[in-house]
């Protein structure tokens, strides 16, 4: 068996699991929007109960994750669409039938994937943004409170 058929072999699962990644990644990705959103809050009423190193840990908490995903989803969602497209085309070269039928269904199921990998990265990239642009907001308050 040759490198491109164990290769085919693994891509004719499609896109389903990559479906099934970015459901978790789409729901880690709102429980830390929720969850910073309520931290910033509470942050932002005790300010001045924070040291410089603290404050800034506290704020940056977890971002790194909602960047990740923002990058990287919309290529995971890609690599969805790859390999339904792969299977779709696989099923029509393999089957008795012919027709647009049969490669537009595969195809629009692949879609799903670049859908759903856009989904779980516009929130993701939005709420990066929020916070950061929040984190800067509360540290120049800070900074502004200590320094007088």
């Amino acid at each position: 068996m040759s490198l491109t058929e164990i290769i085919l072999k693994l891509s004719l699962v499609g896109g389903d699991p990559v479906l099934y990644i970015l459901l978790v990644m789409s729901i880690i990705t709102i429980a830390i929007i929720v969850e910073r959103f309520m931290a910033y809050k509470f942050i932002e009423k005790n300010l001045d109960k924070y040291e410089p190193l603290e404050l800034r840990m506290q704020l940056e908490k977890r971002l790194g994750i909602l960047a990740t995903f923002g990058n990287n989803a919309p290529f995971i969602g890609l690599f969805g669409t790859v390999l339904g497209v792969i299977k779709a085309f696989h099923h029509l070269g393999t089957s008795s039938e012919f027709g647009v039928r049969v490669v537009m269904t595969g195809i629009s199921e692949a879609l799903v994937a670049t859908a759903m990998g856009l989904f779980v990265a516009i929130p993701a990239v939005i709420g990066y943004n929020y916070f950061v642009r929040k984190m800067r907001f509360l540290i120049m308050i800070y900074e502004d409170k200590k320094g007088k």
